[in-house]
């Protein structure tokens, strides 16, 4: 199958073969890099903190 192809596909069979490839990836041997968890250890370090503001989903949607 082309790129071509791909684009040429009705919506639907693209999130299907999005799903597809995702799952793939999930099964696969995929290691994230150190970097990875250096921000997401600042990122909690932070919150717990107190250093972030969060907001509920239906707050963010209000703002936008």
């Amino acid at each position: 199958m082309s790129l071509n192809d791909i684009y040429n596909l009705p919506a639907s069979e693209k999130l299907h073969l999005i799903e597809q490839l995702w799952d793939r990836l999930n099964d696969s041997d995929i290691v994230s890099p150190d970097w990875h968890k250096e921000v997401l250890d600042d990122r909690k370090k932070r919150y717990d903190n107190g250093q972030i503001n969060t907001m509920s989903l239906e707050e963010f949607k209000k703002q936008r």
